[in-house]
């Protein structure tokens, strides 16, 4: 038995197709999987009718629920992405940014390095690589 498309390819598209946790990831694998399970049952029955009645099932199982689960990520976008300890995370650093949301600038205030101190200090010694810099600090300075 041949099919008019390449099944093959068809897999290796749907393997690339990558579907975070959340609801939406959640949510769409069911429907895929449901919507395979209905149209191998549409395809392997002999009856028409049953197979119409699995292929009006896919598009009354699998349409609304995709209007429902767009428009829901539409208004939440985080919890429709997110798992549920990433979502509680995300909604804790929220809720802590609300007190102070913004840092003031009084607080950001640049600080210089400690200037080096010693023999480390001499400028020669910086352009020199490091392993000759040890072999000259072991033989007792820059020559």
């Amino acid at each position: 038995m041949s099919l008019s498309f390449n099944v093959d390819r068809a897999l290796q598209r749907l393997s690339k197709v990558t579907l975070r946790g959340g609801v939406v990831g959640k949510v769409t694998l069911a429907v895929i999987v449901a919507s395979f399970a209905f149209a191998l049952v549409a395809w392997s029955a002999k009856n028409v009718w049953i197979s119409a009645g699995a292929l009006v099932a896919i598009f009354t199982l699998a349409l609304p629920l995709l209007w429902r689960l767009i428009s829901f990520a539409d208004r939440h976008p985080q919890a429709a992405l997110l798992e549920g300890a990433e979502f509680l995370v995300h909604e804790q650093m929220v809720h802590a940014s609300k007190t102070t949301p913004k840092v003031p600038a009084a607080e950001l205030e640049p600080e210089e390095p400690d200037s080096v101190k010693g023999p480390d200090a001499d400028p020669e010694l910086a352009q020199i690589p490091d392993r000759d810099a040890a072999q000259i600090n072991q033989k007792g300075g820059p020559s």
